[in-house]
């Protein structure tokens, strides 16, 4: 299994896979997005929420720590607002 995050596998929901597949987004790439991305927002201590720009538009995914295993609960992709792009560049240097 190549789906790993810091050494523990991503497990995704049935609904995450329809997510991704309705966003063009493999499985493959979530480690990529999550090891590359950058924080969205924060989230409860064991949920890591991160993104990645591809053109106007931010691909986040959104994946819970339950010990032994990462799960998938979220895929989606929304469009960079002027707001949200100065936000993410004063936070995250993007």
């Amino acid at each position: 299994m190549d789906y790993v995050y810091k050494g523990k596998p991503i497990i995704p929901t049935k609904t995450a896979l329809n997510e991704l597949s309705e966003i063009d987004v493999n499985l493959y790439e979530v480690p990529e997005i999550l090891e590359k991305g950058f924080e969205v927002r924060k989230r409860a201590k064991n949920i890591t929420e991160r993104g990645i720009q591809r053109g106007n538009k931010v691909i986040n995914v959104v994946v819970v720590d339950l010990g032994n295993y990462y799960k998938l609960i979220h895929a989606g992709e929304f469009t960079l607002s002027k707001k949200f792009k100065k936000l993410m560049r004063d936070k995250n240097g993007i």
